[in-house]
């Protein structure tokens, strides 16, 4: 079970709340501490603070709320638990909403979350976490101050030239993380809308990303149509930065945002599989994957359609592409990763030939930005558009699972892989 955190502008959701009458502890005073923007801007005052105790076995033993009322000069009491453990901390700039949480939970399924209207995505609040360890006595009445740092990037666009006669000029982010955990993990992708204004500007924070993880758009309305103009976009959003771009609306090409419907992968969906020993058909094992396991699916574990593969061990599968030079592509796969500790990963790069990559500095590995694990169920946990560089003419899509050895029912499945030309 996932929790989430409800707020207006960065929406944090967490599952009911239990919280004992009767609360055992000692009161101490806790000072915060925070970054601020790196370009000085001033951060927004705090509104309200959500403080978790985590015990040793990583599990959230309580939860308090505080308002902007209970914070005095940057301090807040708290009466926390005897013992070691580690403190959780959230603040936000925004208007207060109902929080509620479920002790028992583990930290890794607090998860922050973007607000959400049916598939639109809004920015992302200006958010604050903090992680420490504590220990807690009786005669202890105050503990070391207690730094916040913010989660979220601010991305600052102005858009010159913009035609008068266009209407509903929309920023668009494409592909940014809708949702992060205290450790960095993230679940599903989405597509952040922010109105561009008169002066042809937007800014918006979001959760961080890295470098070509995400499709920069504008979307108008002219002549009863809608189309879309894309803005050249390759950097990283770092937490607690400002990045700008500024571009000319002329210049910019006109393109989509999805493949065309026409899967360049040979097989992604897994339905051919001419001999169930080996691997899946058009895909192949690499020679670091020691134990090269691959297994036909069948029946209700299928994301799609008859079949899927099932990895385990430390197996590396992958496939060629041909693609072409400046071209965009997209990018999906759907897994199922039922155990917590199994560890995997995406990993892709662009190729000179089957023999040869290209160099470095023009070799950016698409991947995962840590060791993957457990999912809710199928997800897409890849999903992204990518510019193949100058001299590319393969594209290596490559699964890789890191098991220590081969065990019944650990490993993770994949099914409905794709890789599409963006027109």
């Amino acid at each position: 079970m996932k929790m989430t955190f409800f707020l207006p502008v960065l929406l944090l959701v967490l599952f009911s709340c239990h919280k004992d009458k009767t609360i055992e502890g000692q009161g101490v005073r806790i000072t915060l501490q925070s970054d601020t923007w790196q370009d000085s801007l001033e951060a927004n005052e705090i509104s309200s603070l959500h403080l978790f105790a985590i015990d040793r076995d990583n599990q959230i033993i309580r939860h308090e709320t505080y308002s902007s009322q209970d914070i005095h000069e940057r301090s807040i009491n708290a009466l926390l638990p005897l013992g070691r453990y580690r403190l959780a901390l959230v603040t936000h700039s925004s208007d207060e909403t109902p929080l509620t949480s479920e002790i028992g939970e583990s930290l890794e399924n607090l998860f922050l979350h973007l607000p959400q209207d049916g598939n639109t995505y809004h920015e992302a609040n200006d958010l604050q976490t903090a992680f420490q360890s504590v220990s807690i006595t009786e005669s202890k009445t105050t503990i070391p101050p207690i730094r916040l740092f913010r989660r979220v990037g601010k991305l600052q666009v102005t858009v010159n030239s913009i035609p008068e006669d266009i209407t509903d000029v929309n920023l668009e982010l494409s592909f940014v993380p809708v949702a992060i955990n205290f450790t960095g993990n993230t679940t599903s992708s989405g597509t952040i809308i922010k109105p561009i204004n008169k002066t042809g500007q937007a800014e918006l924070l979001t959760f961080p990303t890295k470098k070509g993880e995400v499709l920069l758009s504008i979307t108008y309305h002219t002549e009863n149509t809608t189309k879309r103009k894309i803005i050249p976009f390759t950097e990283a959003i770092d937490t607690n930065k400002s990045t700008r771009i500024n571009c000319n609306f002329p210049e910019l090409p006109e393109g989509g945002i999805q493949g065309n419907g026409i899967n360049l992968l040979q097989n992604g969906d897994f339905e051919s599989w001419n001999n169930p020993e080996q691997e899946p058909d058009n895909w192949h094992f690499y020679k670091d994957g020691k134990d090269s396991t691959a297994i036909k699916i069948t029946g209700e574990k299928v994301h799609s359609k008859n079949q899927a593969v099932f990895l385990q061990g430390k197996t590396y599968l992958y496939q060629d592409v041909d693609i072409k030079p400046g071209k965009r592509y997209e990018i999906k796969m759907h897994v199922n990763a039922p155990s917590s500790s199994f560890p995997w990963k995406y990993y892709c790069y662009w190729r000179k030939s089957k023999s040869t990559a290209l160099p470095a500095e023009n070799n950016k590995a698409i991947q995962a930005q840590s060791y993957l694990k457990q999912t809710n169920g199928w997800e897409t946990k890849f999903h992204g558009i990518y510019t193949a560089p100058e001299d590319a003419k393969l594209l290596r899509i490559e699964i890789r699972t890191y098991g220590k050895e081969i065990t019944p029912e650990e490993g993770i499945y994949i099914d409905d892989f794709s890789v599409e030309l963006v027109e």
